[in-house]
């Protein structure tokens, strides 16, 4: 048993060093400047989510926003964030949240935040147009624009071990987490674990067909 185990040990050793060899220093991946990202009246939209978020501007790594939700639109899944509180502004429509498993209901000059941690879902069962305001980091809200591609594309995408592979790649950059899902003291090794073959597999942390769909700088990814 021994032996098995350090065999093993050994097999997983040389599958990270490598792998990360190819995927930090040979095969370096391209990713935009997120601090010089995003120019306004630039539109994120997901299909599924009937949301269509549009960027009124971008100071330093913030982005303000507006994000329209389309009548009965179910919003994104039910989530929440580790790294920023969420404060909604309404400007039009009647918002619904559902935050830590209480539905508030916000009208035209109302507003709400949703402090890091706190489980949350914005969502419109009402048959008018919605409208929000608010400010999100701007790392967030290019892989949102990722993720929203991702999910968009097909419903394969979402099913494992398609969506493992590829929420691993977006690793900490997508900080937005499901109740279900593990807590990030075991994500982020199990992640560090599965990347190497990710890559192997073709998975990617950023995709030109899920931006914005104009020329910006890029650099190597920021792994860490």
């Amino acid at each position: 048993m021994k032996r098995v185990v350090k065999i093993a040990g050994i097999l997983l050793i040389v599958y990270l060093a490598v792998g990360y060899l190819f995927h930090l220093v040979i095969f370096p991946q391209r990713t935009p400047d997120v601090l010089n990202y995003f120019q306004p009246g630039d539109v994120l939209y997901s299909e599924k989510g009937g949301n269509t978020m549009t960027i009124l501007a971008q100071d330093g790594d913030i982005v303000h926003m507006e994000m329209t939700l389309l009548p009965f639109a179910d919003g994104p899944p039910v989530h929440y964030h580790n790294g920023f509180d969420e404060t909604f502004i309404v400007e039009s429509g009647t918002l619904t949240i559902l935050a830590d498993g209480v539905e508030h209901i916000l009208e035209p000059g109302e507003q709400i935040t949703i402090p890091k941690g706190m489980v949350h879902k914005p969502y419109n069962p009402t048959a008018d147009t919605v409208v929000v305001r608010g400010d999100i980091p701007v790392e967030f809200a290019v892989y949102l624009n990722q993720v929203y591609g991702y999910m968009d594309e097909s419903e394969k995408n979402m099913r494992p071990p398609k969506v493992i592979l590829q929420m691993a790649m977006f690793g900490n950059r997508f900080d937005s987490h499901r109740p279900e899902d593990p807590p990030l003291l075991v994500r982020k090794p199990v992640n560090f674990m599965i990347v190497p073959l990710a890559r192997l597999l073709g998975y990617r942390s950023y995709y030109e067909q899920y931006g914005l769909n104009r020329p910006s700088d890029v650099t190597e990814l920021n792994n860490k």
